[in-house]
């Protein structure tokens, strides 16, 4: 009989070791952004962020007024405000993450990358992923933030599947919209 509660004990003592292995955070957790999810057409709010994913386009070709790129363009239109402060407030962060790779939004093109947000005034655009051919489908997350560093703050993140989304022969980036400041 005590071999058996000696077994049944350490079982015991194994399962409630495991339980806690993994309930415990791991040393990133105290540093990690915090995640607001949206879909597209849902405004979503962070701490010092306010944005609203319009539409998700993909195409061979991404173009503005005077430049024009071929290439495996996913084409993101938004709407995007400070909440609480403009000093020092930009869109810094657009990414997409596909395939276990992340993409910063692209420089090349005139976008809403970088530009500075205004409390109360969202400012209405695009930006634009140039991705490689292998990256032409499959589960995909965007990510938006006003800090390059995203620790300790929040993140507006929307879920996509880019097999969802038609491919068109060309996209035209919104140019940014001034009118509402």
């Amino acid at each position: 009989m005590r071999a058996w509660l000696a077994w049944s004990t350490g079982a015991a003592l194994i399962a409630a070791a495991w339980g806690i292995a993994l309930i415990t955070p791991s040393e990133a957790a105290p540093e990690e952004p915090f995640p607001v999810a949206v879909q597209i057409g849902e405004a979503g709010m962070g701490r010092d962020l306010a944005v609203t994913v319009v539409d998700v386009r993909r195409a061979e070709a991404a173009r503005t007024d005077e430049w024009s790129a071929a290439g495996n363009w996913v084409v993101v239109d938004l709407d995007a405000a400070a909440v609480l402060s403009e000093y020092g407030n930009s869109l810094a962060l657009v990414t997409l993450e596909t395939g276990g790779r992340t993409f910063r939004a692209s420089e090349r093109p005139e976008s809403l990358l970088g530009h500075a947000l205004s409390v109360g005034a969202p400012l209405s655009g695009s930006v634009a992923f140039e991705l490689p051919d292998e990256a032409a489908g499959g589960p995909a997350v965007l990510t938006f933030g006003v800090s390059t560093d995203p620790r300790l703050d929040s993140l507006i993140v929307l879920e996509i599947d880019l097999d969802d989304i038609a491919l068109d022969g060309e996209a035209e980036l919104i140019p940014v919209d001034w009118s509402t400041r």
